[in-house]
């Protein structure tokens, strides 16, 4: 297994539902059925709740329907983002003395786009604060379209200085989702939900600091998206983030959590007090990495099911394929029947 466990992340399917939503409405199920074509998703993942995405699916499945509709937000909002916003959008930002600048800057240039919802930027004691505000009472939720705006927030902030940026919290206006142990690898902080409004914190010492961005870099970004301000928040700092790069050449062997304690010099009660606090714990992030890793060998490799099963460290193909089917809903051999379909 010799590519990072952060390429062979995966991301839940609702996002998959949620991005196809508007292209569904607009151009019919044709149009959605070519866009997963164009993706290399099967279609029999929508009718699996806990099917996963590559990052390579959901990155082109991104840039195909923002194509079709012209809309570079997925038409999740009321008006669209027309193709090109985000690039004058960047350009406002890279003369900014400081990231807080800048984010000003954003919200300026968001509140002109907006219909529905509106950013407010505040600052208080050692936080600052952009916080999603509808513009009238009793507007519909779209928990994509808040995601994804969060995203592009903390994306766009950490690029700007070339480092991830640690939050202080990130609080959404929605229940927590079937999918929220996504969280841990997209927002890099607290993460709260039921929240009076959708908000992002930082720490006031990071949106102070200096810059600097030349346009030759601002054109590689903007090719890449949404792929480096959707992933930018490998959030190296948690212990989920941790254990995984920790277990990454290690799941062919029997490891343990005590082994985990005895390679980050503490103690398994610490270690489970921790997890519980990321709402997770080892074999759940375990098994999360084991899944990231089937799901990506399987849709991009002719690795035999029972080489597999052993790389991933279990005793046969039978207790694979049983786990495999846990997570995601379907065996491995039809996993990778539909992705080599929608190829």
């Amino acid at each position: 297994m010799n590519q990072s466990w952060q390429n062979a992340l995966t991301v839940s399917a609702h996002f998959l539902q949620g991005m196809l939503h508007a292209l569904r409405t607009r151009h019919g199920e044709e149009a959605a059925f070519q866009a997963l074509a164009t993706a290399a998703i099967a279609p029999s993942l929508l009718a699996q709740p806990d099917a996963r995405l590559t990052r390579q699916q959901y990155v082109a499945l991104y840039r195909t329907i923002a194509a079709t509709l012209d809309d570079e937000m997925l038409g999740l909002w009321s008006r669209p983002i027309r193709g090109g916003t985000l690039k004058y959008l960047m350009l406002s930002l890279l003369d900014a003395p400081t990231v807080l600048v800048a984010l000003n800057r954003f919200v300026r240039f968001w509140n002109l786009l907006l219909d529905d919802y509106r950013l407010q930027i505040s600052t208080k004691n050692v936080v600052v604060r952009i916080a999603l505000v509808e513009r009238m009472a009793g507007t519909p939720v779209t928990p994509l379209a808040h995601e994804l705006m969060m995203k592009l927030i903390h994306g766009i902030a950490s690029w700007l200085l070339g480092r991830e940026i640690g939050l202080q919290r990130i609080a959404f206006n929605f229940g927590r989702p079937r999918h929220v142990r996504d969280y841990a690898f997209l927002y890099p902080g607290e993460v709260r939900f039921d929240a009076g409004a959708t908000a992002i914190d930082f720490f006031y010492a990071d949106c102070a600091e200096q810059f600097r961005r030349e346009k030759h870099e601002l054109w590689a970004f903007l090719k890449r998206a949404p792929e480096d301000w959707t992933f930018s928040a490998i959030h190296r700092g948690s212990l989920t983030a941790k254990t995984r790069e920790y277990l990454e050449h290690r799941l062919s062997g029997p490891v343990t959590i005590q082994d985990l304690a005895g390679a980050l010099h503490t103690s398994v009660r610490t270690l489970n007090r921790r997890f519980a606090e990321e709402g997770t714990h080892f074999q759940l992030v375990k098994d999360g990495l084991r899944r990231d890793i089937a799901v990506h060998r399987l849709a991009n490799s002719n690795t035999g099911v029972a080489v597999l099963a052993n790389d991933l460290g279990f005793a046969d193909a039978t207790g694979f394929c049983r786990a495999f089917k846990g997570w995601t809903g379907s065996s491995p051999g039809d996993y990778r029947k539909g992705a080599r379909q929608g190829e």
